[in-house]
């Protein structure tokens, strides 16, 4: 855990925050600005994870992560479950979003995943009760859900191009 892609000073955490040894690496203390260590974060802890927040591009809350699931093969994370709505957990919806769909993020206050999909894609999209969890070693599942996400990045980013040819009349 020697790298963050922030300055947790900045954000007010500390690396015991995310369960590392400050004095992991002394050589990134030679910083000769501020003695603050400058990091690039490519590891946390799942616990760190769950419970941030996730946002679409135009910064709207999308909802929070409640829970990560893992390929236990290859370990690493196939699906965040993404909680949805709901009061105190109550009515809320929980969505598998692929891993590969989301990027990490941080503002000056809170780190955050970012899901580039407008609100209104994510309702339509196919969720489950939190008392009744899918079964992710399905692969008709984890298939419906993978193109259900590939689909709404496809229609993202196929654009359709019009081109005109004007006739001389002679």
């Amino acid at each position: 855990m020697r790298t963050f892609a922030f300055t947790l000073a900045a954000m007010g955490l500390s690396l015991a925050a995310f369960g590392a040894d400050p004095n992991a690496n002394s050589a990134t203390n030679n910083n000769p600005n501020n003695n603050q260590k400058v990091l690039a974060a490519t590891t946390f802890r799942a616990s760190k994870l769950t419970g941030l927040n996730v946002r679409n591009t135009a910064g709207e809350k999308l909802g929070t992560v409640e829970d990560l699931v893992v390929d236990v093969r290859t370990g690493k994370i196939s699906y965040i479950a993404m909680g949805v709505g709901g009061v105190l957990g109550i009515g809320e919806k929980l969505f598998a979003i692929p891993y590969g769909e989301l990027k990490f993020d941080h503002g000056k206050d809170e780190m955050f995943f970012v899901l580039d999909m407008p609100a209104e894609k994510i309702k339509a999209a196919p969720g489950f009760d939190k008392r009744d969890w899918p079964n992710f070693a399905d692969p008709n599942w984890s298939q419906h859900i993978d193109k259900y996400y590939q689909q709404a990045e496809t229609k993202k980013t196929t654009t359709t191009t019009t081109t005109t040819t004007g006739s001389s009349k002679p």
